[in-house]
């Protein structure tokens, strides 16, 4: 009787067997099996899409099922996307792969074991898969199946974190999922080893058909971003919303306008006394302008309303995928579109249309925009440049009428500069008007050698210029030149010689990057050249930062123009405009450490800038004057230039007024 009841049981038991076999998603696992715990998020309880719905389909291409091999998520601040993908694709590998070897790449190792730490481990603990964690190094703890080198669990599968600047543990492993997180904080290349995407990249060969990688970060520079080069791979996914009103489909962007119709859509705000107005910030629709409050987002997101990726690109390979998300989707509870407002007011000046502070700006770009900041925009366009031309005067003349009206003051003093070559001089002289506002008077070649102190072609012309140059004002005033600076880069000695020949006025200049550590001042320094000639070293960076915000800037015609800003002659030739247009400041990275180390004024090959110099040289003659004149005679702690005009203006002393 006990036989026959055994022998049922097992009937029953093969009766019930199947083929089939059940496998769940990563976007299944994660909504059936995971636990957020209060440490690792501020929404905490079990996952749910509805928060993140956008980050379903990202996940999903780390099925073992799917086709797809390689995904780059180049996303802005507070998407979920750690919570939701690198941490989801983890616990899925664990819960379900289980044999699958999987790196962990950060910026540094360090950072690599504070992500298994803070977040990968209370997520195991939380999430019930405990039991599935396992050690092999009885010195550690069994309950956490972690050791110094790698997290283990049941089935074989393992996770090695380490850094991208150990590219020694990147050599050492056969990796089927490789997670490599915020690539754009890496160095672009580690000494002989090179870049380090492609070190840990090359983990994977053994696993080709099935192996997974997947990038992301928040890009940093134009150019140089590793997460941008990674999007630009793939075929570039957007996640399109449906306006709630029209149901017009579109990507969400920070500011839109319309080609055709100028109609600005997007983000739209209040301000009050030049302040964001809490609450005042919507979004419009693209097509009928329908305005969305940030509580919308719930909706817009959502699935259920039509929302959805779609592709933009052909990729360059049919296993691969890029998906970009900028702060805009942020889950409501999170990143508000009023944050972000707030964040471009505090880094633009919307009505002058610059930037109040250029890092701030940066970080809108890539935390908020999730896109990356264009450095080489500091380079300053013809056109604005062409603008500046009067056509009140011509070279050879002083407009004071027009200077008088819009510059707070006549022309008050002329400064001269040059830059020397072998075969030419190049002379610029500048007049200055009060708060720094600058007139183009004089710009010539003085074509000849510059060989012998005697050639009457060069360095003759130069000395008549200094010593017996008058020029007239539409107003009658004269003007002689105040100081002479002669940049002493090429032909140093004959600099010296030639400055040695005056007793005052005329002095050598250098030009470097930055000032010395013991220098008093930022702008210029004296020294001693050795020829016993008195010389001055200027900080051209520190001018050339102020002239390329001048030349920009733009104005009405109508008014005081802006301090400091740039007068050409109605005759000033393109080609002698340009000059001011060459260099662009660059972001220098260094080469063995990938690190930023500051900004650089570069200059294309051969390209002419000698106008570009001279305006710099001209500008740092005014501020020696002003500084010699408050600190040096009358021992002030510093210029006050209000004073300084005064004196010039008053005491007439660069320019006398016949008969007057």
């Amino acid at each position: 009787m006990q036989r026959q009841s055994d022998d049922a049981w097992l009937a029953e038991q093969f009766d019930g067997l199947t083929t089939e076999i059940r496998t769940l998603s990563p976007s299944q696992w994660a909504e059936q099996c995971r636990y957020l715990p209060p440490s690792v998020t501020a929404l905490p309880g079990p996952f749910s899409w509805d928060v993140c719905p956008y980050l379903r389909e990202v996940v999903d291409c780390f099925d073992v099922a799917s086709p797809i091999r390689e995904v780059a998520l180049q996303k802005g601040a507070q998407i979920c996307a750690t919570v939701a993908v690198l941490e989801n694709i983890l616990g899925y590998t664990i819960a379900e792969v289980k044999t699958a070897p999987v790196m962990l790449v950060t910026a540094d190792a360090e950072l690599a074991k504070l992500r298994l730490e803070i977040n990968i481990i209370p997520m195991l603990q939380a999430s019930g898969l405990d039991h599935l964690i396992r050690s092999t190094d009885e010195s550690n703890s069994r309950k956490t199946g972690k050791t110094d080198k790698k997290l283990e669990w049941l089935g074989g599968g393992y996770c090695i974190p380490t850094g991208a600047k150990n590219p020694a543990k990147g050599r050492s492993a056969s990796i089927r999922f490789l997670a490599r997180d915020e690539i754009d904080g890496w160095p672009l290349v580690i000494g002989s080893d090179g870049d380090p995407l492609k070190v840990f990249e090359a983990r994977t060969s053994g696993y080709e058909l099935t192996r997974k990688i997947f990038d992301a970060s928040t890009p940093t520079i134009k150019g140089q971003s590793k997460i941008e080069d990674r999007f630009l791979r793939g075929d570039q996914r957007y996640y399109f919303v449906r306006c709630l009103k029209c149901n017009a489909p579109q990507r969400l962007r920070f500011r839109h306008e319309n080609r055709e119709t100028g109609v600005v859509t997007g983000l739209t705000w209040e301000l009050e006394e030049g302040r964001l107005v809490p609450g005042s910030v919507r979004y419009l629709c693209v097509e009928c302008s329908h305005p969305h409050t940030n509580d919308d987002k719930t909706r817009l997101l959502s699935p259920a309303h039509g929302a959805e990726w779609r592709p933009t690109a052909v990729p360059q390979g049919p296993h691969i995928r890029s998906y970009h998300l900028s702060a805009l989707y942020s889950p409501v509870g999170m990143r508000t579109w009023d944050a972000i407002a707030l964040a471009w007011l505090e880094a633009w000046d919307v009505e002058r249309a610059k930037p109040k502070d250029t890092n701030k700006l940066q970080v809108f770009y890539n935390n908020d925009l999730g896109e990356s900041y264009r450095i080489d925009g500091e380079k300053v366009r013809f056109e604005a440049v062409s603008a500046h031309r009067r056509a009140e005067y011509f070279y050879g003349q002083v407009p004071n009428k027009f200077a008088a009206e819009f510059c707070g003051s006549p022309v008050l003093l002329l400064t001269c500069s040059v830059d020397v070559h072998a075969d030419n001089l190049a002379v610029s002289v500048f007049g200055w008007c009060r708060d720094r506002r600058a007139f183009l008077v004089d710009y010539w070649r003085f074509e000849g050698s510059t060989e012998q102190l005697d050639n009457p072609l060069t360095w003759g012309r130069l000395q008549d210029l200094v010593l017996g140059k008058e020029y007239g004002s539409d107003d009658g005033k004269l003007y002689r030149i105040a100081l002479t600076l002669i940049d002493s880069g090429y032909r140093a000695d004959d600099v010296y010689r030639f400055s040695d020949r005056f007793g005052s006025g005329v002095f050598p200049v250098k030009g470097r990057d930055a000032p010395p550590k013991s220098a008093a001042l930022k702008e210029f320094s004296e020294f001693v050249t050795p020829m016993g000639t008195r010389a001055f070293g200027i900080t051209v960076d520190f001018y050339k930062d102020r002239w390329a915000s001048a030349l920009r800037r733009e104005w009405s015609g109508i008014g005081l123009q802006p301090h400091g800003h740039f007068n050409a002659p109605l005759d000033a030739t393109d080609r002698q405009l340009k000059e001011l247009t060459v260099e662009t400041k660059k972001e220098r990275v260094s080469k063995t450490t990938g690190r930023r180390e500051g900004f650089d004024w570069v200059r294309p090959s051969g390209a002419a800038n000698e106008l570009w110099d001279l305006l710099i040289y001209a500008n740092a003659g005014l501020d020696m004057l002003a500084w010699n004149a408050h600190v040096g005679q009358l021992e002030r702690a510093s210029v006050n230039w209000v004073e300084f005009f005064d004196q010039y203006e008053q005491q007439r002393l660069f320019f006398t007024v016949p008969n007057g």
